[in-house]
């Protein structure tokens, strides 16, 4: 296995589809060829993505990928059944696919592409391996309320801790992990679980993927094991809010001039013409410089 090279991993669904349609595109713009994009969502979608298996993208079926016969409801997009019939939401679904992307991605390094960004310029490795080390998104003393702190208590739990706030945020965009810890992980979850890994994850109301990886590198593997660099700096420019968008819209917002890509989450109800809008004027005004060529 070729210790430095990527894999791209987007997991996706049937209203995002136009969404990761403009997310391959950039990808194919902004991303040398020699770097694969697997791309993984339910089998019911599967015909709205199936076209954009060629090249260095692969697309797969969710339920073909993640282990433990899961199940998507007929007539419930957002609801899946797991193991023992279990009801299993739509964005715990995606958290769990996520934490599958070792039985897609034949590399070492993994990072993660949510359909909802666009990359924006030439992916700079530099500010992803340094060093023969990966970066680990990790914000010291940030999100230690609220929903983040039940994800925090979640993790604590699963990796067999007292429930807790790890001390650090790890939850952003283009988050990069190493196959190898990914595995680890899933072996410690279920040693301490005494079932597959999968299965607590799944039952989780509240969880975060990026957390329990993140705990998981930093407080059971240790610095010094876990082949991640720490890093702060926000290297997507995120929309959460509809006053994000507009910043970006009128150009007053402040994006970072390394920032890789930008976000529109997908909640925020914009239609297409109003998204492209918004990123034609981010990329006007964050001069992304020329593309790979591919």
């Amino acid at each position: 296995m070729n210790s430095t090279a990527i894999t791209i991993v987007t997991c996706s669904y049937g209203p995002d589809a136009g969404r990761c349609r403009r997310l391959c595109q950039s990808v194919d713009r902004f991303v040398p060829a020699d770097i694969e994009h697997c791309v993984i969502v339910p089998r019911r979608d599967y015909p709205l993505f199936s076209d954009l298996h060629r090249g260095r993208r692969r697309v797969y079926i969710t339920e073909e990928v993640v282990p433990g016969n899961f199940h998507h409801l007929p007539v419930a997009r957002k609801l899946w059944l797991g193991p023992g019939a279990w009801p299993v939401r739509g964005w715990i679904m995606q958290q769990v696919t996520k934490l599958s992307a070792n039985y897609v991605a034949d590399t070492e390094l993994l990072m993660f592409a949510d359909s909802d960004l666009e990359l924006i310029r030439p992916l700079d490795k530099e500010l992803i391996c340094r060093g023969g080390e990966l970066r680990l998104h990790r914000i010291p003393g940030a999100k230690s309320t609220g929903d983040h702190l039940q994800w925090h208590r979640r993790a604590a739990l699963l990796l067999g801790q007292q429930p807790r706030y790890f001390g650090s945020d790890y939850v952003g965009q283009l988050i990069t992990w190493r196959r190898s810890n990914l595995e680890g992980l899933q072996a410690h979850l279920e040693a301490v679980n005494g079932m597959p890994w999968y299965r607590p994850v799944a039952r989780s109301l509240k969880f975060s993927e990026y957390i329990l990886y993140g705990a998981y590198v930093e407080h059971v593997l240790g610095k010094a094991h876990n082949g991640h660099f720490y890093c702060a700096e926000e290297i997507c420019h995120c929309c959460w809010e509809p006053a994000d968008a507009a910043k970006l819209g009128n150009g007053t917002a402040v994006v970072n001039s390394r920032a890789q890509a930008i976000l529109l989450q997908s909640n925020l109800g914009l239609q297409a013409e109003q998204e492209a809008a918004l990123l034609a004027r981010a990329r006007h005004y964050t001069n992304p410089i020329v593309s790979n060529g591919t």
